[in-house]
């Protein structure tokens, strides 16, 4: 259980956000959501009825002061921050001949300076505060496998695995964990409208007829719940998970077996 903790979850307002969200809640943690729009937290706290326990914040992870923002509000309400989940993502399917450099600073700027913005506050009020915290950075297993037009997106979720692993390796004599997941294909948003949808529409292809073929490439023969990979993140933040740090964790259906 995480009674009494204090989390920060970014992308916090769909999607895997919105799933670690509850599940956090859930064991008795306190969230502080961060996601880009003030209209989209809304929409996504509307069901939650956990007023007491949460707290929204409304920025662009790559952003330096939206990060001091999120800590110092989080520290006003709460008085400290124990558990950092980078979740904050965004999709791009573009060939690397059509992409363009600022696509690529975008990916690169959600996907690992967010996420090192992120980390750089939580470290610094975890050590003053003495706490052994625990950061999860949601990268993707495109990270590791690479995918055909995906080069800007699979390299800033690769450059994150490694900034997870030097920060486990910098922080953990104070005994903080940095951990990292890389889940397959998730049935959210981001996958059904910003992949599929957008394959389908460039290739002319059938929707449907896409869908399956990507199903028959998983072996289990089906997409990821959000709510099963939220279960390995909420994993990684519990005070049972202390002696795992600089690991990355796969969730792929099978997708990735060798």
């Amino acid at each position: 259980m995480l009674d009494g903790k204090i989390a920060v979850v970014t992308g916090a307002s769909r999607g895997l956000g919105l799933a670690v969200t509850k599940k956090l809640l859930k064991q008795g943690a306190k969230v502080v959501m961060v996601a880009r729009t003030a209209d989209a937290l809304e929409r996504a706290c509307a069901d939650l009825k956990e007023d007491s326990n949460l707290l929204t914040v409304a920025g662009d992870v790559s952003s330096e002061s939206t990060a001091e923002a999120v800590f110092e509000r989080a520290r006003e309400r709460f008085g400290r921050v124990d558990i950092l989940v980078n979740n904050a993502g965004l999709a791009l399917l573009q060939s690397i001949n059509d992409t363009t450099l600022d696509q690529w600073n975008q990916q690169f700027a959600v996907h690992v300076t967010g996420p090192f913005l992120m980390c750089r506050q939580a470290v610094k009020n975890m050590i003053s505060d003495k706490i052994a915290g625990r950061i999860v950075n949601v990268s993707s297993i495109t990270g590791e496998t690479g995918a055909s037009m995906a080069c800007a997106y699979a390299a800033s979720k690769a450059g994150l695995l490694g900034f997870t692993r030097a920060l486990a390796k910098e922080v953990a004599p104070h005994g903080i964990t940095v951990n990292s997941i890389c889940p397959g294909a998730m049935d959210t948003d981001m996958f059904q409208k910003d992949t599929i949808d957008v394959i389908a529409r460039r290739f002319n292809t059938d929707r449907e007829t896409l869908f399956k073929r990507t199903l028959a490439m998983i072996p289990l023969k089906r997409l990821l719940d959000p709510s099963e990979v939220a279960e390995l993140v909420v994993f990684l933040c519990q005070g049972t998970a202390g002696g795992i740090t600089g690991q990355t964790y796969s969730i792929t259906c099978g997708f990735d077996i060798h």
